[in-house]
């Protein structure tokens, strides 16, 4: 069975499709895979992920990486298309391209790919995937990383995106053979937004290799004690603000790690508010790391951090790579109370500990009840590293993956109502 993953992203920022392809090809499927290339790390990064038995293609978009003349050429045919839309045009070529400008491009790249199945990943591939299906006799499928429809938050200014999103959804979701999804709570949201079969569910873990060997007793990283945190950018949002709160309430004096490619001026405002509350000393920005190595390398911090604030109802919604990467390392979790965590909560233990929302006190409280009591924090790494081994793993979650590819291939899995 021949199988097309399509993305706008980047390999190297799309774990998830990096971990599909690999389970397909490593069960006999033949993989191609389509992918954006916008920025020049990013290129880099993807040439370590790929695999020899991928056939890969780049579509290269935006000012870093397209021909100059491709990139003009793409720009205005959006801002063509987006004004059309917003003038009340709007068919559905025009609605895609006015999604994003990597659209057209991914549906010619789709398309010239014989394939039994197509895979997309994120709302600007859903049109590809249709466009190359129709086009071979074949099948298409949607993975659902995060509540699209929900990503932005409810504000006027995201009224069109939050439109062309849902245009595009729900013209294409109720055709692809199956749908899959990245926690419980984006599926549920599925189904309500679109009256489709409910996804299934397939965890954002990573493969028990990237996992360092044996749990230990607390990190190694110096400065120390330590909290840590990563996302492939560092911008507002996450709750890093109520993190540097937290550091300079905490009895412990603990030094945040955080890891990322800064937003422009937010790391300057980090740093801001870091000095007015005097721990300037204690807040450390760390580059980019190569995927692979997140697991290990996030097992030299005692404690990881996710402060989702709940912005967006995707947000709400969704459960980060980052909690299953700093499972897999060993290393607890603090965690803000956005409803996807507290669902996630009590399967963890003490491998995981909620805080409100924004609230400095209590995370530097959490912070101290493990710091202060080493026997505690090497129990609650031992559970972390245990449930990344035995559950929360790649290694055990791609057999569902597989298991609906193959109810694909074999016709036995149902269509989207």
């Amino acid at each position: 069975m021949r199988v097309c993953l399509i993305s706008p992203g980047h390999l190297s920022t799309n774990p998830r499709l990096v971990k599909e392809a690999q389970a397909l090809s490593a069960s006999g499927y033949n993989v191609s895979v389509i992918c954006g290339r916008y920025l020049p790390w990013g290129w880099e990064q993807d040439r370590a992920l790929i695999d020899p038995r991928w056939n890969v293609s780049h579509v290269p978009f935006g000012p870093a990486e397209a021909p100059r003349l491709t990139y003009l050429a793409q720009t205005i045919k959006r801002r063509v298309a987006t004004s059309l839309v917003r003038a009340g045009i709007g068919a559905g070529s025009i609605v895609n391209t006015a999604h994003g400008s990597v659209v057209p491009a991914l549906q010619r790249a789709a398309s010239a790919v014989p394939a039994d199945l197509y895979i997309a990943h994120y709302v600007a591939a859903l049109p590809a995937a249709a466009r190359a299906a129709k086009k071979h006799g074949a099948d298409y499928a949607f993975d659902a990383e995060d509540f699209h429809l929900g990503d932005a938050a409810e504000t006027p200014d995201n009224v069109l995106e939050r439109r062309l999103i849902r245009d595009i959804e729900q013209r294409y979701l109720p055709g692809a053979a199956y749908l899959t999804a990245a926690s419980p709570m984006i599926a549920d949201a599925y189904v309500e937004a679109y009256a489709v079969s409910r996804p299934e569910v397939v965890l954002n873990v990573f493969p028990r290799r990237n996992a360092p060997p044996a749990p230990t007793a607390r990190g190694t990283a110096q400065p120390a004690p330590s909290l840590y945190w990563f996302s492939q950018t560092i911008g507002s949002g996450r709750g890093l603000e109520t993190a540097i709160e937290a550091i300079a309430r905490a009895t412990t004096a603990p030094h945040l790690y955080l890891r990322g490619t800064p937003t422009e001026g937010y790391v300057g405002a980090l740093r801001a508010l870091a000095g007015r509350h005097g721990v300037n000393d204690r807040l450390h920005i760390l580059a980019p790391e190569v995927p692979s190595e997140m697991e290990r390398i996030g097992a030299q911090y005692d404690l990881g951090y996710s402060g989702e604030t709940g912005f967006s109802r995707n947000n709400s919604l969704a459960l980060g790579n980052k909690l299953f990467s700093y499972l897999l390392g060993g290393v607890p979790i603090l965690g803000s109370d956005i409803p996807a965590h507290r669902a996630l909560a009590p399967e963890l233990g003490d491998a995981m500990t909620l805080f409100p929302i924004g609230n400095a006190a209590a995370l530097a409280a959490a912070l101290d009840r493990y710091l202060l009591d080493p026997g505690r924090l090497a129990a609650a790494r031992a559970r972390a590293w245990r449930l990344g081994q035995e559950r929360f793993c790649w290694d055990v979650e791609q057999q569902r993956l597989l298991e609906v590819v193959e109810g694909a291939h074999s016709g036995a899995s149902p269509k989207a109502a």
